[in-house]
């Protein structure tokens, strides 16, 4: 009997285990269902993209998705604004909004660590064993929209300030980080902030 009540009391931890979520089974479709227009299938608006092999890109201790943290996945946040918000992902007219299981799924994923094609969790930075300096971001190419929802081809190079500084062609613009939409916004701070990373002594 106390054998028996063993077994029992572990399995919890190892139902947990065994249903960790997976990006390509478990998220990559209601992206595709609701993201791929902007995000999907070559397409990187505001410089995200969230197609299989780019995804974990998009993760770490200053990106878009921290794995282990929702709070600080400015994804998250950025698909469960309310419908009102101009800043709410997907835009109005590029798709239809996650419903509340959606979105509780892709919370877990991420409380779960973000697991992406290995069955490991992403790990950030700081859980990184021998983890050497943080590198300056690599310049981001993409579509980035306006909040007039125009859309600008353009590769971001730097922050200067209020000001993500744009590459057009052979000449690099200073455009307003708040004439920018959310997601743009989200991709920008993410880049600055390892940008203030590799920087700090």
């Amino acid at each position: 009997m106390k054998l028996h009540l063993s077994a029992l009391s572990l399995l919890p931890l190892m139902t947990s285990s065994a249903l960790a979520l997976d990006y390509e089974a478990d998220i990559l479709p209601i992206f595709a269902s609701k993201c791929a227009k902007c995000h999907l299938d070559g397409n990187s608006k505001g410089g995200l993209a969230l197609d299989l092999e780019e995804i974990s890109r998009e993760i770490g201790s200053s990106k878009v998705i921290v794995a282990g943290d929702p709070e600080k996945s400015d994804l998250l946040e950025l698909v469960s604004l309310p419908d009102d918000d101009g800043d709410k992902m997907p835009p109005e007219g590029k798709g239809r909004p996650m419903s509340d299981s959606e979105i509780a799924t892709l919370r877990e994923w991420i409380e779960g660590g973000a697991v992406v094609g290995d069955g490991e969790p992403t790990m950030t930075e700081a859980e990184t064993p021998d983890a050497e300096k943080p590198q300056r971001p690599e310049p981001v190419a993409g579509s980035w929209t306006n909040t007039s929802g125009k859309t600008i081809e353009a590769t971001l190079i730097r922050v200067d300030g209020s000001n993500a500084i744009l590459r057009m062609g052979t000449k690099d613009y200073p455009y307003p980080i708040a004439h920018l939409d959310g997601t743009a916004q989200a991709t920008i701070k993410a880049f600055a902030d390892q940008w203030a990373k590799a920087e700090a002594p």
